[in-house]
């Protein structure tokens, strides 16, 4: 079954990760695209900045879907 990803660019990390999971998708991981960050530990501390497919893209539950996000 397909599922159209969400634009939750902007969004706070842990809503959007929620947000995904609520939809279905079963594999959201968090990148971090701050340089100085190599690994996201508290989602609700971080804003995505991009999403992997990009929001409106149909893909499997099963697909993986990568947030960027960076820390202010």
């Amino acid at each position: 079954m397909a599922i159209t990803i969400p634009d939750v660019i902007g969004q706070n990390a842990k809503i959007a990760q929620n947000k995904l999971k609520a939809l279905g998708f079963t594999d959201v991981e968090l990148a971090s695209a701050t340089p100085k960050y190599q690994n996201v530990f508290v989602p609700a501390n971080w804003t995505v900045v991009g999403v992997e497919p990009p929001p409106g893209t149909s893909v499997s539950a099963a697909d993986t879907v990568v947030l960027k996000v960076t820390k202010p």
